[in-house]
Order: C-alpha cells, then sequence, then structure tokens
C-alpha cells in the first residue's frame, strides 16, 4: 500500500457515462450520485438512558442517482423505458504529491443497477440550456477506485461490501441463503 501523506486528493479530471455498455452521447452536464443513508430504528428501554439510534446492519434507505442534461436529445428517452439498466460512470481523478511535486492520476468508476423514476424536461428559454434530468431508482451499486472495490452494495441478492470485506456474508448464512 502506498504512502498517502502530502497526497492531496483535488478533483475528477473528466468522465464518461456507459449504458448498457454503450457510451452515452447525452448532453449530460454532471451526475448525481446516491447519498447513502442506512436504515435506522431508535431503541428506547429499560437500562438505556434516552434513545440511541440503531443503523440495520448492510440496509439502506432508497439509492438514487440523478442525470443532469444541458439540453434534451433523442437518446435521452431511451433510458425513460421501464426496465432495468446498467450505468457506469468511469473517471479520471487528479491529486498532487506535495512530496515529489508531482500530479497523480487515479481512476474512479461507479456502477450501478437502475430503473428510471422521473424525467424533468427544464425549461425552455432562449439561448439557454434546458436544465433537464433523469432519476433513477438504484437497487446496486458498487465503487472502484484505482481498480479496488471499496464499496458494494447489492440490495437483491443481500450483499454489502466495503473493502473487500462482505458484512452480510453472515446474516446471509443465518437466513439459509
Amino acid at each position: 500500500m502506498a504512502k498517502t501523506i502530502g497526497i492531496i486528493p483535488e478533483k475528477i479530471i473528466n468522465y464518461r457515462c456507459f449504458a448498457d455498455g454503450e457510451m452515452s452521447p447525452s448532453a449530460l452536464v454532471d451526475v448525481d450520485l446516491p447519498d447513502i443513508q442506512y436504515m435506522s430504528e431508535t431503541i428506547s428501554g429499560a437500562g438505556i438512558a434516552g434513545e440511541i439510534d440503531s443503523p440495520t446492519l448492510g440496509h439502506f434507505s432508497a439509492l438514487e442517482i440523478g442525470l443532469n442534461l444541458r439540453t434534451l436529445i433523442k437518446k435521452d428517452f431511451s433510458l425513460f423505458s421501464q426496465k432495468v439498466y446498467a450505468l457506469e460512470f468511469r473517471a479520471a481523478t487528479q491529486s498532487t504529491d506535495m512530496v515529489n511535486g508531482t500530479i497523480n492520476k487515479g481512476r474512479l468508476k461507479v456502477s450501478a443497477r437502475v430503473v428510471p423514476k422521473s424525467m424533468a424536461l427544464g425549461k425552455l428559454e432562449v439561448g439557454k440550456p434546458s436544465g433537464s434530468n433523469q432519476k433513477f431508482a438504484c437497487h446496486y451499486l458498487k465503487v472502484e477506485v484505482d481498480g479496488e472495490t471499496v464499496l458494494e452494495i447489492d440490495k437483491i441478492n443481500m450483499i454489502f461490501n466495503v473493502n473487500g470485506t462482505d458484512l452480510l456474508a453472515e446474516v446471509r448464512d443465518a437466513m439459509g441463503m
């Protein structure tokens, strides 16, 4: 494992979106990746001084991915049929090594299986982008940094992998899966 002392992670250099394996030709401006929040329950009772918020292992609130578009094109509507799509975002990242004075490049890949939830057509204004967007329910999410899987959430198959450890393996075993 490389030392990270003096490494300053900075930004996404650029990225591409792929839908079902094909590069998306849409007028994509940016992507809203999911906010990941555990499902939780407030616990209280004898021997507890008040309430405790108890997150449920490997169970998450709904995940959503948003694609923000400069303007609508015909191809954007191909991702609006009610079916499961595979989305993949491949990005080049930049960090600076302050000790060696070098600019480092890295890889970020976010893979997801999604179903369309909504499409905002935006607005029509002379000489302006339409500000359109699409939102998708996300049932599977995988994040890879420089080729290593750092996060995998597979709600359907009850997999929750963080840095190579499947935290739901024992839960699946207890359920007879």
